[in-house]
């Protein structure tokens, strides 16, 4: 043990001896101290880097970019998800600017590589979370800078898509013995205004869920003749994925619409995947999303038109039927409808039938009076 002891001593005063002896020639050497103090200055921007999330140090570092790599970094900001889940060759691809120029935007906002931005914006972006505005985004003028982000969210979801792929999938929704439409929290909407469209061109398109049903009981006889259209844009419940595989299981052909985080479910499924370009300021525009909407029906009521089915517009021949119901309620419409015209009214005035006359004319006033409400009420809701 005091060998050891002694052993340890000696070695750490050797130690010190050494260091005291490179400090004290460290004059000698110019460069050193200037090394030494740019390493310690290295070290501590290192550590306050480390601190700054990725949003923080793409606008500290904005002004100080290429008008390329701003561009990229707008992007970024705009679209975290798409830059967690994305390659760089992705990345690319979605922002517009090459692979060179991110790999020099990632080193300059202090990263050594693409894998550890991405670690940084996993920290501190989740999929489906609100996304951030870039700096200097708008421009006073909220109807321009809406468009301007819709326009370039539009053509950035069109440039996905071409005329083939959409004529194939108006023929598969066209010739499904039954169109089951899916549609969750934000996504209801979407997925009822492509139903309210297709039932224009086409039979058999249910909603789903249904009120008082569960959704076991609505897709439980689905089958390979069928078609499921799912929406599933931004954020989604826990559910989604479990629906999608379930309709997968059971060979039910699948088409799905929905932001970038959706590829790696539509691929597990086998889903035809329309990828939305979801445009971000503060709130979300679904701009694109209801466009590709309006692109599959119209896709799917030109084919039936050119096919021949006779089912286009079908529903426009039944006319409101709810206002004609609530009009043949009214007393008075059924007096309009007793088939005598206001000449048969006169002659029977002058015929002595006067009581008639008069009867019919009260009928009439009392009718046009209901009308009136109508109108009113119609005119508040």
């Amino acid at each position: 043990m005091l060998k050891l002891l002694f052993r340890y001593q000696t070695m750490n005063g050797m130690f010190r001896r050494t260091f005291a002896c490179v400090f004290a020639a460290a004059p000698r050497f110019p460069n050193f101290s200037r090394y030494y103090g740019e390493s310690r200055v290295k070290s501590q921007s290192a550590q306050r880097e480390s601190i700054m999330n990725v949003v923080e140090r793409i606008r500290q570092s904005h002004d100080s970019l290429t008008t390329t790599e701003q561009e990229a970094a707008d992007f970024i900001l705009g679209h975290l998800t798409d830059a967690l889940i994305s390659n760089s060759a992705e990345l690319s691809q979605l922002s517009g600017v090459s692979q060179p120029t991110l790999s020099r935007l990632f080193r300059k906002l202090g990263y050594k590589n693409a894998r550890e931005f991405r670690r940084d914006v996993r920290r501190y972006h989740q999929p489906g979370a609100p996304e951030v505005a870039s700096p200097d985004s708008t421009s006073g003028n909220f109807a321009h800078d809406l468009l301007e982000r819709d326009t370039t969210s539009l053509s950035r979801t069109y440039n996905r898509i071409s005329d083939g792929q959409i004529a194939t999938l108006a023929a598969r929704i066209l010739d499904a013995r039954t169109v089951a439409i899916l549609g969750l929290r934000n996504n209801y909407p979407m997925a009822l205004h492509l139903r309210e469209q297709l039932i224009q061109s086409r039979s058999n398109v249910m909603m789903l869920p249904q009120p008082g049903q569960s959704l076991s009981e609505e897709i439980v006889d689905l089958g390979g003749r069928d078609l499921a259209i799912l929406f599933g844009v931004r954020r989604r419940t826990p559910i989604f994925a479990t629906i999608a595989a379930e309709l997968h299981r059971q060979g039910v052909p699948i088409i799905m619409v929905g932001d970038s985080t959706l590829r790696r479910t539509a691929q597990s499924c086998d889903a035809t995947f329309l990828e939305a370009d979801v445009s971000v300021h503060i709130l979300t525009s679904f701009t694109a999303a209801f466009s590709l909407v309006a692109l599959l029906a119209d896709a799917v009521a030109t084919r039936a038109q050119l096919a021949g089915h006779g089912e286009v517009g079908r529903v426009a021949g039944l006319g409101e039927i709810e206002e004609t119901e609530k009009l043949r309620g009214f007393e008075g419409i059924e007096g309009l409808g007793d088939g005598l015209p206001a000449e048969s009214i006169e002659q029977a005035g002058e015929t002595g039938d006067a009581a008639a006359a008069e009867g019919r004319i009260e009928r009439i006033n009392r009718g046009f009076a209901q009308l009136d409400e109508l109108e009113r009420g119609a005119l508040r809701r």
